[in-house]
């Protein structure tokens, strides 16, 4: 996160730039979801500290153990935040057309719109090459 915000005020010139989170929840589920308590302390912490600086969190692959603490986590968080947390429908067509409406076809990463978008590659993250051989 801070790194992303790093990234967007070196590429605005300083100038406050927002940035948009694709979190894929593909796998997630009861054993290795991060307790409530510190989900609630990462959308604190986004609240209170970069609130303007979001533009939209895309969740994609959200399974239903996600979605329940997605629902606890929720009504505590306001309402400008609510409204820029988007769950990624599930069928190909739906989630291009909804990725459609928040970034070009060819940023939409291949993986989650089977194989039909863009390489997505110079914007996507990965761990491996981020953090070195020894990340999950």
């Amino acid at each position: 996160l801070e790194r992303a915000v790093s990234d967007s005020l070196l590429r605005n010139g300083g100038e406050v730039g927002r940035f948009n989170v694709l979190m894929d929840c593909a796998g997630m589920g009861s054993r290795n979801s991060p307790p409530v308590r510190e989900i609630k302390r990462i959308f604190s912490f986004m609240q209170d500290h970069f609130p303007d600086r979001l533009g939209v969190l895309l969740i994609a692959n959200l399974g239903t153990v996600p979605r329940m603490l997605m629902n606890l986590v929720l009504p505590f968080v306001t309402e400008d935040v609510r409204a820029k947390i988007h769950v990624i429908p599930t069928g190909t067509d739906e989630r291009m057309a909804m990725l459609g409406q928040i970034m070009d076809a060819d940023q939409v990463p291949g993986w989650l719109v089977g194989g039909r978008g863009g390489e997505g590659r110079r914007n996507e993250f990965r761990a491996e090459e981020y953090y070195g051989s020894g990340a999950a």
